[in-house]
């Protein structure tokens, strides 16, 4: 709401996520937003890791489900350490600022630029 658009405890989240996203990069916003085809691609890729590191095929799941954890955190949003305090998550943030403001605040999506890229 423009409440809530003018409380300086959310602008200063709002602007602490832009500094976050330019900072970090995420590809996508959860999770669930990583497409099917590129999970299965990294999933292989942490699989063969793990049986060319020699670790025995029973333990190899459990390691490729930490790597993906891993995986998730490094490029989706929401499960992203905050830059500024990697002891919380973004969706942590999220959630702290929702029960402090007493409104819903989703991102909805988000967009970085960058300048200086070569083609």
């Amino acid at each position: 709401t423009d409440f809530v658009a003018r409380n300086e405890q959310f602008r200063e989240l709002a602007h602490d996520l832009a500094l976050h996203i330019a900072a970090m990069n995420p590809q996508y916003m959860n999770a669930e937003d990583v497409p099917q085809e590129e999970l299965d691609r990294e999933l292989d890729v942490l699989r063969n890791q793990a049986l060319a590191e020699g670790k025995p095929e029973a333990i190899v799941d459990k390691i490729v489900s930490g790597r993906l954890n891993k995986f998730y955190e490094e490029f989706c949003l929401m499960e992203q350490p905050f830059v500024k305090d990697e002891s919380i998550k973004i969706k942590d943030m999220i959630t702290e600022a929702v029960r402090t403001t007493g409104e819903n605040i989703k991102i909805r999506r988000f967009a970085r630029y960058e300048l200086g890229e070569a083609l």
